[in-house]
């Protein structure tokens, strides 16, 4: 196994985190074009917008663990050059379609691409950091998507706000060639990264055998296996599939919450959403310093469900003034934050071997993208039911189940 290193290499760090950026684009260009995709010249369905946003979640939530196992086996400049590379020909290829057919193809090629990257860029950022700062450097990993769903929601709306013409065509083109210059920089500045050795095995400790399954020869299903078997990773996977569920089904209706609930307009809803979005990069980063002082993370995974449930309450139960909604939303999702900080910071430990990190932030991400597709389709079930008062209960629900899930880590 490769040594630790002495020293942390932010300028890595922040490369890695860039890379990760541009697969979070991916996901924040989707929710922004949800109307966008209903015009010339697709003309789609309310469902068939549905398709072209869940298709990515798909992917991971299917995929993610077996991409980690495929990405722990190549050099991780490689990959992630590569995995721009795929992001921008998928934009390219995209935004230029007049179907529907085309268009979900290359969703689904691009979620590849989202999840390989967020697996690589998590492993890079695991391996260049010195063991006193991983928990921060982690943690700082978790704020790519939060931080590239927000750009993307801010950057549209001020472009609409200043009358620029904003199209589905053009946010892909623009992904696309953001994805060109992504790769350059990646390729350039970032040194080689060789797979990290499996593990050998060790007779010596028969208890532990999900070291021992790593060793050279062993293949994909026992690596599956000893992950399976990493109670460590499995409530890791569960507590982010719980905060997933409720963090999208909140921030992917947000606008029409905002507009529902306090009476906003699309544009004032535009800026609110965004900037309630971005209050979560706050909370991923606290959660690091939080650790990095000796706060357990079972506490800081525990404070951002509990504060959530507190919020979601006090949102949808109590009736408040709009600025103070306001605040209490970006309290909610600020403190949530703490939960995806904490659980990236620790999914490194949780992994059964160095060789096993990079399939074992793919469990992780597997449980996120597993939430990001019930949350929403449940949120949007019961709204349409029973009203927003109804999805406030699973919220609440789920909230509650989070907090006994970290009581467990």
């Amino acid at each position: 196994m490769q040594a630790q290193p002495h020293h942390t290499s932010w300028r890595n760090i922040a490369l890695a985190i860039f890379a990760a950026l541009n697969a979070a684009f991916q996901i924040g260009k989707a929710i922004i074009a949800l109307p966008l995709l209903q015009g010339a010249p697709l003309y789609l369905s309310l469902r068939e917008t549905g398709l072209v946003i869940s298709s990515l979640a798909i992917v991971g939530a299917l995929l993610a663990m077996p991409l980690g196992l495929l990405v722990s086996r190549f050099d991780a400049r490689k990959v992630l050059c590569a995995g721009v590379a795929v992001l921008a020909l998928t934009n390219f290829a995209g935004g230029f379609t007049t179907g529907l057919g085309l268009l979900l193809a290359s969703r689904v090629v691009e979620g590849i691409a989202v999840v390989v990257l967020l697996i690589c860029a998590s492993s890079v950022v695991g391996r260049q950091a010195a063991p006193r700062e991983r928990d921060l450097a982690m943690a700082l990993s978790s704020t790519a998507v939060p931080s590239g769903i927000a750009l993307m929601m801010l950057g549209a709306t001020v472009a609409a706000s200043l009358g620029y013409p904003v199209s589905w065509q053009l946010l892909w083109q623009l992904n696309g060639w953001l994805a060109v210059t992504s790769g350059v920089v990646l390729w350039l500045c970032l040194p080689a990264m060789p797979a990290m050795p499996a593990m050998p095995a060790m007779p010596a400790m028969p208890a532990m055998p999900a070291l021992a399954s790593t060793a050279p020869g062993s293949g994909a299903w026992n690596a599956i296996r000893s992950l399976a078997q990493a109670q460590g990773a499995q409530l890791i996977a569960l507590c982010f599939a719980t905060y997933a569920m409720i963090y999208f089904a909140f921030s992917g209706f947000l606008p029409l919450l905002l507009r529902d609930l306090l009476g906003l307009s699309a544009r004032q809803a535009g800026y609110v959403s965004a900037a309630i979005v971005a209050v979560n990069v706050l909370g991923n980063i606290s959660a690091g310093a939080l650790m990095r002082r000796g706060v357990a993370p079972r506490w800081v995974v525990g404070a951002g469900f509990t504060i959530g449930a507190v919020c979601i309450s006090l949102l949808f139960w109590v009736p408040l003034p709009m600025q103070a909604s306001v605040a209490v939303a970006m309290l909610m999702t600020g403190c949530m934050g703490f939960i995806p900080g904490a659980l990236t910071a620790g999914a490194p430990k949780a992994a059964p071997s160095a060789a096993l990190v990079p399939p074992t932030i793919g469990f992780m991400l597997q449980g996120s993208y597993v939430g990001q597709l019930l949350g929403p389709l449940a949120a949007g079930v019961l709204a349409q039911a029973g009203g927003w008062t109804t999805v406030a209960w699973m919220l609440l629900a789920l909230a509650a189940c989070g907090v006994w899930l970290a009581r467990k880590l």
